[in-house]
């Protein structure tokens, strides 16, 4: 029994695993789209900004090239490329050959492109070193240190590729020539390092709430679940099938329903005679039994020996034939202590029909029972005339 309870324990968490990292998912999705429209709005934000920028420096004494080589080498030339980014960016989201976390990575390692490309067109601008920060930061959301990792020495690599071996802007001066350029250039890789490492920490103390949140959360799943299992049989009780019968009238589906209501012949001889020990072996050997056919069902225990299987989207053979399986595998179970018990179970079943709600339909297959109870280790299907039969007879 120790056993069984850890591994019906362990089953929770991982159902509850399962949905929390579905939500995980969700959220990833969500801030991937934000991502990948955020590098959409640096990209449009930076067009706007060279073409106002060339209208105030075209003519002036800033600008010593001709009017379209500037706009060529400063706004031609990096708006092509960076729109060509988002074309893989847009690319990347809408395949369905990349799985999402390879989606993640292509739009972050694009967007430090995109930086790349803006930084080496501007890198006479200090303020444009930082640009790359915004890149590492939005990876932070995702809780990856790879992924961070990654982004924050791509962005590295392209500052010291951009300053040591490209000069798109010849007045910018080498990053040799001085001691400024180089303590610039210096400073600049520092605050990366720097930055990467807060983001690393930032992770680490995300990942250790969203442990927490997990635990919380596995917490109250198993909560919510031992409110509605049985605690001797580990199946749902009364109050969960109320809760599910509910819910099915609510969904409009309640019309594919079949309730069957089953108990064990004798129970209270067998409690009386052999004690509750083994009535207890008896119930829980019964919901086993239960639990393993459950594929076209739900198992309830509803009380003492009274147990209750939801059928949906069955026909009443099939409903009949699984009960059957059931009351002759029950026929064969037999007690070590005990071998002259012999258990029998007998069903009484009840479809949904338009003039009845949950409640008649449990009244109903209970009548159905209370005929099959008569019999001993048999099955009855409740019909509609012995209603109108019983009503007439009140």
């Amino acid at each position: 029994m120790g056993e069984g309870n850890r591994m019906k324990k362990e089953n929770l968490e991982t159902a509850s695993l399962t949905e929390m990292e579905k939500g995980d998912k969700r959220i990833d999705r969500d801030w991937l789209l934000l991502h990948y429209k955020t590098t959409i709005g640096v990209v449009v934000f930076a067009v706007i900004v060279e073409c106002l920028l060339s209208l105030l420096f075209v003519g002036s004494d800033l600008v010593t090239i001709p009017t379209e080589r500037y706009i060529f080498k400063y706004i031609a030339v990096p708006s092509s490329l960076n729109f060509i980014c988002i074309g893989v960016e847009t690319w990347a989201l809408r395949s369905k050959y990349l799985s999402q976390e390879q989606k993640i990575y292509t739009v972050s390692l694009v967007f430090v492109f995109i930086c790349f490309v803006l930084f080496c067109a501007h890198s006479r601008l200090t303020a444009i070193y930082y640009i790359f920060t915004g890149a590492i930061m939005l990876t932070t959301i995702y809780a990856d240190y790879w992924l961070t990792s990654i982004t924050a020495a791509m962005s590295i690599i392209s500052i010291a590729v951009s300053e040591i071996f490209i000069r798109w802007n010849p007045m910018k001066p080498y990053v040799f020539d001085s001691m400024l350029e180089f303590g610039d250039f210096l400073v600049s890789i520092l605050v990366l390092f720097a930055f990467s490492a807060a983001c690393m920490v930032v992770i680490r103390f995300e990942k250790k709430k969203n442990e927490a949140s997990y635990q919380k959360e596995i917490e109250r799943y198993e909560l919510k679940q031992s409110i509605n299992r049985d605690e001797l049989t580990g199946i749902y009780n009364r109050k969960a099938m109320h809760e599910a019968l509910g819910a099915l009238e609510e969904q409009d589906s309640f019309e594919t329903c079949i309730l069957a209501t089953a108990d064990i012949d004798y129970f209270k001889g067998i409690n009386d005679s052999w004690g509750h020990s083994a009535g207890d072996w008896c119930l829980k050997e019964f919901a086993r039994i239960l639990t393993e056919n459950e594929r076209h069902y739900t198992p309830f225990r509803y009380g003492g020996d009274e147990f209750c299987l939801l059928f949906e989207n069955v026909t009443m053979e099939e409903a009949v034939s699984i009960c059957d399986r059931i009351r002759r595998q029950v026929e064969e179970l037999s007690l070590k202590d005990h071998p002259q018990i012999k258990l029998t179970a007998s069903f009484g079943l009840a479809a949904y029909a338009p003039y009845i709600d949950a409640t008649r339909l449990f009244i109903h297959s209970d009548h159905a029972l209370y005929d099959a109870k008569k019999l001993r280790n048999s099955i009855c299907i409740y019909e509609k005339d012995r209603l109108e039969k019983s009503q007439w007879m009140k």
